[in-house]
């Protein structure tokens, strides 16, 4: 057990997606008792154990699935009743599945009035912070959560650096929109979960002609959402940020979603 609690926190440090499967109650003859543990990778494999047998199957099965919700369930388990095969035990068990994600982290593409309010409305809803500006002194580290990374740097020059996999959500907002479109076509191929870059519908379709002229589609790109944000009649930043970091939490959280904010300025 203290070997499983270590291989824990080390998929934690490495940033891995598993489920911990623990054994919390049981009645009767069963397999394993309280305590019994395993993680779940989400292509299925295990390590550690609750038991063998049909219950472990049914359990890992769920582990899987419960992966791909992101809701921790607890489930009760008579064991004569598993359909996969006879326990010659009698008992019951009962499983508490808690999913374990990567850290998510958002990169902000502008230190304006919206960036700014974006950081600290994605910090308090759960993302890590990280906030690119290629203006000297926009970064004031007094404006922006505790926990962000403020990066002084030319946004091409950090995004050609950079690997953007699906725990990375990017959010473009640069001042005035002079970088939007450079950004969006240098991270539009990219694997972030969520790519959104702010701007009025007309700003938004003169982007997508100038880049369907090179050979880009926008349209036709799932993580792409722009103009930015959920559509609930927002004007302030404040208020711009609570329907972007909204709009992200739908997609986290695989919702239905209102589309889209269409305020012009950061």
């Amino acid at each position: 057990m203290a070997e499983l609690i270590e291989r824990i926190a080390e998929l934690k440090a490495q940033g891995i997606q598993f489920c911990i499967v623990t054994v919390v109650d049981t009645k009767g003859a069963t397999p394993r008792k309280a305590g019994a543990r395993a993680v779940v990778f989400e292509n299925g494999r295990a390590e550690g154990t609750v038991g063998g047998g049909a219950i472990e199957v049914v359990a890992f099965q769920k582990a899987v699935e419960i992966l791909k919700t992101g809701a921790p369930s607890l489930i009760h388990y008579k064991l004569d009743q598993l359909e996969q095969a006879a326990m010659i035990c009698g008992g019951e068990m009962t499983i508490f599945y808690e999913p374990v994600y990567p850290e998510k982290i958002v990169t902000i593409f502008g230190g304006g009035h919206v960036g700014r309010a974006v950081a600290q409305v994605a910090s308090v809803a759960g993302w890590k912070v990280r906030v690119i500006d290629e203006r000297e002194g926009a970064l004031d580290p007094a404006a922006f959560p505790n926990n962000s990374s403020l990066v002084a740097q030319p946004y091409i020059e950090f995004i050609d650096k950079q690997t953007f996999d699906r725990y990375d959500w990017l959010v473009i907002v640069t001042p005035k929109h002079k970088h939007d479109e450079s950004i969006l076509e240098r991270v539009v191929d990219c694997s972030a979960r969520y790519i959104g870059m702010m701007g009025s519908p007309r700003k938004v379709a003169e982007i997508k002609q100038n880049l369907a002229q090179k050979g880009i589609d926008i349209d036709q790109r799932a993580n792409i959402f722009t103009p930015i944000g959920l559509n609930i009649g927002v004007e302030t930043p404040g208020e711009i940020a609570v329907a972007i970091v909204g709009e992200m939490l739908s997609i986290a959280h695989q919702r239905e979603k209102i589309h889209s904010c269409s305020k012009p300025g950061p």
